[in-house]
C-alpha cells in the first residue's frame, strides 16, 4: 500500500515579473499548518515542481526532517509511473499547482475530480494507492480559504 498527500502550492504573494512568486505571510502560516498535518507521518518522498511556491510550501516538512530531500518532477505522468511501482516509498508528500494535483489523482483514482480555483489552497487529498486500484479522500487544511 502506498500512500499519497498531494496539496496545491500554499497562498502566493503578488505575482512577480516572471511568474514565480513566493508565498505570502498566509501561504507560508498554511505551510507550517501543512507541516503539522503530515508531523507524525513516516514520509519517504516529498515531491515538488521546479517552482518556488512549491518548495517554500514543504519547507516546514523539510525543517522536520533532516536529510529529506524533495524530488523535483514537472510532469504528473511520470509522478504517477513513480507511484504506481512504489519507486517514491510508501509515503510520498507530493506539492503541485492547480493543474498538476488534479491530473495525479485522476490517473492514480480514475475518476473525474473537482478544479482547484485560482483562490483555493487548502486542499489536501490523500491517496491510498494498493495493487487493487486506488481512491482519494478530500480534506482540507489551514486556514479557510
Amino acid at each position: 500500500m502506498i500512500t499519497v498527500v498531494a496539496v496545491r502550492h500554499a497562498d502566493v504573494a503578488a505575482p512577480e515579473a516572471g511568474g514565480d512568486p513566493s508565498l505570502s505571510p498566509a501561504g507560508r502560516r498554511r505551510a507550517a499548518a501543512l507541516a503539522h498535518v503530515v508531523r507524525d507521518l513516516v514520509v519517504d518522498t516529498v515531491v515538488v515542481s521546479s517552482l518556488r511556491r512549491t518548495r517554500e510550501t514543504v519547507a516546514p516538512v523539510l525543517d522536520e526532517r533532516p536529510g529529506l530531500v524533495p524530488l523535483v518532477e514537472d510532469h504528473p505522468a511520470d509522478l504517477t509511473e513513480a507511484v504506481r511501482g512504489g519507486d517514491l516509498g510508501a509515503t510520498v508528500l507530493v506539492a503541485g499547482h492547480s493543474n498538476t494535483v488534479p491530473a495525479l489523482v485522476v490517473a492514480l483514482v480514475g475518476d473525474p475530480v473537482s478544479p482547484i480555483r485560482a483562490t483555493e489552497f487548502d486542499r489536501l487529498t490523500v491517496l491510498t494507492v494498493t495493487d487493487a486500484g486506488a481512491v482519494a479522500l478530500s480534506l482540507r487544511y489551514g486556514a479557510a480559504d
